[in-house]
C-alpha cells in the first residue's frame, strides 16, 4: 500500500504582544498519514487522540486536512489523489495550540510528497495562510523556531528566528473551550494611542532579547495591550496562574493563541516547577487540564515516513 506519514508541531501564536503576526512551534504534534486509494473519489478518514470523538461525527467534506489536499493540487494543476486519511491527534483541539493550523499544513504536505513539481516551504506557506486566514500559526508549524509573518493572498513575508536552548516552556491546557471565532469577539474596536505605543516597544523588546539571548528582558517583553487584557476574562484563574509561574521563576507567561491554554517562558531549569504551579491553581478550582514542559520545535512540519 502507498502511504505517506508527517508530523506537524503544535503552535503557540501572539507570543504576547505580537497579535497575529508571531507564532512559536512546539515539540508537541499531530500526525497525519494519507492511504492511497486509486480507485476512491473522495477522501475517508479515522480519527485518534484528542477530539477524535467529536471529529468523527463532523461533516468530512469540511475535514482541513482533506480540504488542504485538494487545495495543493488544484494549485499545482494536477488532478486530485484521493484515500484514507488517518489523523493521530496529539494536541488538544481548540485550546490556543495550533491544531487546526496542524491540519492545514499536515494536509499541504501529503499532498506536496505526491505531486510531480512540490512546491517549497515558501509557496506552501502562502497557501496556508490562504486557508487559515493569519500566518501566525500557520509559519512556524511549516518552519519550526519563533516566526514573525504577514502577508496576503498572494504572498507571505517571514523571518525565522532561533529560540536560545535554555529557554523551555511550561504550558497548561485547561478543560476549559474558547474557539478563535468567539475569543475575537472579546477584542475591542479601537485601543488607546499609548497603548498602542507601547505595544510596539514591546513586540519590539521580545524579538531582540529572542535575538540576543537576553531572556531576563521577557519579563517585559511578554506583556500585551491588545488582546491578553480581554481575552483573560474568557479563561478562569488566568491572572492568578500567570502569577504562580512568575512566582516560580518564569520570565513571564502569556495566553497562548486565543486561550484557553496559559503558556510560561522560563529557564529549562525551573520549567518543570513553574508547571506544576499553574496546575496547582486550577486544580484547586477543580478544573481539569493537562501540562506539560516543551521545548521549541526547530524544524517545522516534515514527513516522517513514505511507501510510494
Amino acid at each position: 500500500m502507498k502511504t505517506i506519514t508527517v508530523q506537524v508541531p503544535a503552535t503557540s501564536a501572539n507570543c504576547g504582544p505580537g497579535f497575529d503576526c508571531l507564532g512559536l512551534a512546539l515539540q508537541l504534534y499531530n500526525v497525519f498519514t494519507f492511504e492511497l486509494n486509486e480507485e476512491a473519489t473522495s477522501y475517508s478518514y479515522t480519527f485518534k487522540g484528542f477530539g477524535a470523538d467529536i471529529l468523527a461525527h463532523e461533516d468530512t467534506s469540511r475535514n482541513l486536512i482533506g480540504r488542504a489536499m485538494y487545495e495543493l493540487f488544484y494549485a499545482v494543476g494536477e488532478k486530485p489523489k484521493f484515500g484514507h486519511i488517518i489523523s493521530d491527534s496529539n494536541i488538544p483541539p481548540s485550546r490556543g495550540l495550533g491544531s487546526s493550523s496542524t491540519a492545514i499544513v499536515g494536509g499541504l504536505l501529503l499532498a506536496n510528497a505526491l505531486v510531480e513539481k512540490p512546491l517549497s516551504k515558501k509557496e506552501l506557506l502562502t497557501l496556508a495562510h490562504r486557508m487559515e486566514g493569519h500566518p501566525d500559526n500557520v509559519a512556524p508549524a511549516i518552519l519550526g523556531n519563533l516566526c514573525c509573518a504577514l502577508g496576503n493572498d498572494r504572498e507571505v513575508v517571514n523571518t525565522v528566528i532561533t529560540v536560545p536552548e535554555e529557554l523551555s516552556f511550561a504550558v497548561v491546557v485547561p478543560e476549559v473551550l474558547v474557539s478563535t471565532e468567539y475569543a475575537r469577539t472579546a477584542l475591542p474596536y479601537t485601543i488607546d494611542f499609548k497603548e498602542a505605543v507601547a505595544n510596539i516597544g514591546y513586540v519590539s523588546l521580545l524579538i531582540s532579547s529572542m535575538v540576543t539571548r537576553d531572556l531576563t528582558n521577557l519579563q517585559w517583553a511578554l506583556q500585551d495591550n491588545l488582546h491578553v487584557p480581554y481575552r483573560k476574562k474568557l479563561i478562569p484563574c488566568c491572572d492568578e496562574v500567570f502569577s504562580a509561574a512568575i512566582d516560580k521563576g518564569a520570565y513571564g507567561a502569556t495566553i497562548s493563541g486565543s486561550g484557553s491554554t496559559l503558556i510560561a517562558y522560563c529557564h529549562h531549569e525551573v520549567a518543570l516547577d513553574v508547571a506544576e504551579a499553574m496546575g496547582d491553581v486550577f486544580s484547586s478550582q477543580d478544573i481539569k487540564h493537562t501540562a506539560y514542559v516543551l521545548k521549541s520545535d526547530v524544524i517545522g512540519a516534515k514527513v516522517i515516513s513514505r511507501t510510494l
